[in-house]
């Protein structure tokens, strides 16, 4: 992985395999959401655009304090 849409690219697909091992609810719910974000970002990322930093920031804390929740 030698750069960042790569990175968000692997975020992305391990996010939505984790979702796709949980039981529906909440907890899946927002890790769908989550990975089609990263998946968002990895697009956005190949196009050398760095603003995306940002969303990619806000979008981890928000899987952070997810995790940390249940």
């Amino acid at each position: 992985m030698s750069d960042a849409p790569d990175y968000l690219m692997a975020h992305a697909k391990r996010t939505l395999l984790e979702a796709r091992t949980l039981p529906p609810g909440p907890m899946k719910f927002w890790l769908r959401r989550i990975g089609g974000i990263y998946h968002l970002l990895a697009k956005q990322g190949a196009y050398s655009n760095i603003e995306f930093l940002n969303d990619y920031r806000a979008v981890k804390q928000v899987e952070h304090d997810l995790r940390r929740r249940s």
